[in-house]
């Protein structure tokens, strides 16, 4: 009973999975199909071009280019700037790879002086976009100061992309202008005045000043002369205490 249990829980996924119809696409695969249906993108295109080395130098016996696995459709050109293929391609990640065999010219009188022959890998990996096209350039180049012959020939790689995609560079119409809501009777009110950014000072009226008084000199002297007086009548009038004594 357990055995046949067990057996029951292990099958239950794999009815769950053939049961899912096989047309289905992923939430990211309805997106991108939502919107390429809106913006209309054009997909993503691929240019390769070989480039070198001279071939008055190196000969080239072979080469071949895969996609993805895939060989692509030659022959390889020697020479500089040779169109190899192009095409519309997924949106994604790809890889290139190449393999280039050249022989070198001759340097002696021999016949067997020119077998001496030279097998350049290389690989390229990049990412296809919509709405661009890449140009990838698989380039043999040259090191004559190199001490080992096997690095005489180098393999280099150069991406570079262009945009297929219109841009429409048609100018935005200008904004709506506002609506306004209707007057009310409070617009032909008095106009509220303004208040200057720098408030000025009231200016405050001058201080007067005190006049001090004025004394004449008559009054002066009539004072000094009744002051005058009665100290000479405090000295001519003896006090009690003194009357008093012997």
């Amino acid at each position: 009973m357990r055995h046949w249990m067990s057996w029951v829980w292990f099958a239950i996924p794999v009815v769950a999975l053939a049961a899912a119809p096989a047309g289905t696409r992923s939430p990211a695969e309805e997106l991108d199909a939502e919107l390429n249906a809106q913006v209309k993108i054009p997909g993503p295109e691929l240019v390769v071009i070989t480039d070198g080395p001279d071939p008055d130098r190196y000969a080239l016996a072979e080469g071949s280019v895969t996609l993805d696995g895939k060989p692509l459709p030659g022959p390889v050109q020697p020479g500089w700037g040779k169109r190899f293929w192009e095409g519309p391609i997924a949106a994604g990640n790809h890889v290139i790879t190449a393999e280039f065999a050249y022989r070198a010219a001759r340097t002696g009188p021999y016949p067997w002086s020119d077998t001496y022959g030279y097998r350049v890998p290389g690989k390229v990996e990049f990412q296809a976009q919509r709405g661009l096209r890449l140009v990838v350039h698989l380039r043999v180049e040259t090191h004559d100061d190199a001490e080992d012959a096997r690095g005489k020939l180098a393999f280099r790689a150069a991406l570079e992309p262009e945009m297929i995609g219109k841009v429409d560079d048609t100018p935005l119409p200008p904004p709506p202008k506002p609506v306004l809501p209707p007057s009310s009777g409070l617009d032909s009110a008095a106009p509220v005045a303004s208040i200057p950014e720098t408030p000025v000072k009231p200016k405050t009226p001058p201080k007067k000043k005190k006049k001090a008084p004025v004394t004449t000199t008559a009054a002066a002297g009539a004072s000094l002369d009744v002051a005058t007086a009665r100290l000479q009548k405090a000295i001519a009038t003896p006090s009690k205490a003194d009357a008093g004594t012997p």
